[in-house]
């Protein structure tokens, strides 16, 4: 849940925050939980979301924030540069999908929107990582 929610949020601090904030709410509602692991993964990427809008309302009050420097192999860092360029709701799209194997269905279910809209939002997020890239 750590790895999904720093790809989402592009933050190691931000994405603890989460997933633990995440994980209390699991364990609060434990026994009322037919599926523990999909309420989790929902509500790490349902607070993934709340950060992203957060984040966005900040920089349009603030001047954008330097990037924190990452010990990873150049083509991770320009791919993490690439991932955080994209609109957070085509960012969350393809790292559910190629990242954490998920179909079109659950996705949808987890961003709130029908299936047709993920597969459109995929297709112009890899456009614009492909297009960031190159």
């Amino acid at each position: 849940m750590l790895r999904l929610a720093v790809l989402l949020v592009d933050s190691p601090a931000t994405a603890e925050e989460i997933v633990q904030d995440a994980f209390a709410g699991v364990a609060e509602r434990w026994h009322e939980l037919e599926r523990p692991g999909a309420y989790l993964r929902t509500s790490v990427v349902n607070g993934c979301r709340m950060a992203l809008r957060h984040r966005d309302a900040q920089r349009r009050l603030d001047r954008p924030q330097p990037m924190v420097p990452i010990d990873a192999p150049t083509e991770l860092v320009e791919l993490r540069r690439a991932l955080a360029s994209l609109a957070a709701r085509q960012r969350i799209v393809l790292v559910l999908r190629y990242f954490d194997d998920l179909p079109d269905a659950e996705i949808a279910e987890l961003v709130g929107c029908r299936p047709a809209t993920v597969r459109s939002l995929a297709a112009r997020g890899l456009r614009n990582l492909r297009r960031e890239l190159t």
